[in-house]
């Protein structure tokens, strides 16, 4: 394939028999090694200032004796002649390189700068040489040697302009990092607040353990589960939705703090705040209730709120670019759920009918199911009246028994249970209880979930789980319990307008 006889606009075309020429000159474009001693972009920059300095017959300033490889992708090519300046992203940071003839070129290697001047944008090179200032006042590096490492074929958009139709960005999220820095900034601090929320509970004496993802039974939340069958064993599995059930027959095995951090998958819609895969903590503390698990939700996102604000000082970032504007500052308020709903619409929820919900829906225009059971219209009715007005860190506590299948009622009040849900922005964030562990009860609250799923509740388990009722039976402490969607978390302390911003590769419908 010869380059002059291609359309130049076929880019594709003309890099590829770019390749087939160095390969005719036995140069391999995807070498295996890159050559020693690379060092991080970051790194040179952040010494920048200590190296000595020195300046040569043109008035460049020279970091004397500072010979260092570098490698990355180019992000921008200037040429002059017999010279050019390469600009260079290795994820840690940005640089430049200086190509000269006169210096590149050997006897060993003449045509050295030949091939730089066939370089193109994409493309990966690594070079060594010896560090400077230009007159312009730009770190540069003056370029003894270099290398083409990996041939990019197709051209990377435009830094700035070139990646902007929202659907396109998250079908090609590798190009929409590279040219939208936000993105990769999300991507940070999920890893930070990912990392914080780790440490909080290591420090607090919390193991962390795997249970399983493909699960014979499904529960430990109200959903749809996607459904997946084992060739081997003749049976169908469930992806889990929850962890919540199988971290607890830890706490009977003599576990006393335990917590996992992992993807669980639920059958339901996309948008703002939700996606079939996400990330859940669930943690658990034997001889606890859900008053610790307050306290620990609020440190938590107090430790994870002060490591994102020391994210975005230490990279000096300005506030209005990201970061949450909500002021995360203990002790969050607790407010109690009949009573919420009362104040917002006037309904005493532990009195009234699924005719007086279904009243209200119509009269005000809210949009709802009117075959599903009265629970989860309660549900819907505090989802749409209450929840968009729960802007500050907010604890909302005590939840009708109907609505917490799982949680431990309360000793004054047993219709209502003790259990919390942890609203910032309008979303929940998390979720506790105090731990079920009478089975006879557990058992009695699990045969009504099957009388919801039999009216056409789908997010109501199907059938008992007889083997976690077993362990139950052989006894479980005083527990409390929590989960934390991570996130929903990200998404509030980094300021995102979505899940699908601090998600790496979200979900998406195929085109084809």
């Amino acid at each position: 394939m010869e380059i002059d006889k291609i359309d130049p606009r076929d880019q594709r075309a003309i890099r590829i028999a770019k390749i087939e020429k160095l390969r005719a000159e036995g140069i391999d474009p995807y070498p295996a090694r890159i050559g020693e001693g690379r060092v991080p972009i970051e790194s040179v920059r952040a010494n920048w200032n200590n190296m000595k300095r020195e300046t040569d017959d043109e008035g460049n300033i020279l970091r004397a004796g500072e010979i260092v490889r570098l490698a990355g992708r180019i992000t921008a090519i200037r040429s002059h002649g017999k010279s050019m300046f390469v600009a260079i992203s290795d994820g840690s940071g940005d640089f430049q390189f200086y190509i000269k003839k006169n210096i590149v070129d050997t006897p060993e290697d003449s045509e050295s700068y030949a091939r730089a001047k066939e370089l193109d944008l994409g493309d990966f090179i690594t070079a060594r040489g010896e560090l400077f200032t230009t007159r312009s006042g730009e770190p540069t590096l003056m370029v003894h040697d270099w290398a083409l490492i990996s041939k990019a074929l197709l051209q990377l958009p435009e830094k700035y302009h070139g990646l902007t139709d929202p659907d396109l960005r998250l079908r090609r999220r590798y190009l929409d990092l590279l040219v939208n820095p936000e993105v990769k900034r999300n991507l940070r601090i999920r890893a930070l607040i990912i990392r914080t929320m780790r440490d909080f509970l290591e420090s607090d004496g919390y193991i962390e353990l795997e249970t399983p993802v493909l699960t014979p039974l499904y529960g430990g939340a109200a959903a749809r589960p996607f459904i997946t069958y084992h060739n081997a064993l003749d049976i169908k599995l469930y992806l889990r939705i929850a962890t919540e059930l199988y971290l607890k027959r830890l706490i009977v095995g003599g576990f006393e703090r335990v917590y996992e951090m992992g993807k669980v998958f639920r059958n339901e819609g996309i948008d703002r705040d939700h996606n079939p895969e996400f990330t859940l903590l669930e943690l658990y503390e034997a001889y606890a209730d859900y008053n610790r698990m307050m306290e620990i939700a609020e440190g938590m996102v107090v430790a994870c709120a002060k490591a994102v604000a020391e994210f975005f000082e230490s990279e000096a970032i300005a506030p209005d670019s990201g970061e949450s504007k909500t002021r995360i500052e203990p002790p969050f308020p607790r407010k109690k759920f009949v009573e919420e709903i009362k104040e917002a619409t006037d309904i005493d929820v532990m009195s009234a009918t699924k005719d007086d919900l279904i009243a209200y829906f119509k009269k005000n225009d809210i949009d709802h199911n009117p075959t599903l059971p009265y629970w989860p219209l309660v549900d819907r009715l505090f989802s749409e009246t209450v929840e968009p007005k729960l802007i500050e860190p907010t604890f909302v506590i005590d939840y009708p028994v109907g609505l917490s299948p799982l949680a431990k009622r309360k000793s004054d009040e047993p219709e209502l249970t003790e259990r919390f849900e942890l609203f910032i922005n309008g979303i929940e964030l998390a979720n506790a209880f105090s731990e079920l562990n009478d089975p006879l009860d557990q058992r009695a609250r699990m045969e009504a979930q099957l009388e919801q799923h039999a009216a056409g509740d789908e997010e109501s388990p199907h059938k008992i789980d007889e083997d976690f009722l077993t362990a139950l039976e052989h006894g479980m402490p005083p527990t409390g319990g929590m989960g934390i969607g991570v996130g929903r978390l990200v998404t509030i302390l980094s300021g995102a307008h979505s899940l699908k911003e601090i998600i790496p590769f979200p979900l998406m419908k195929p085109k084809e």
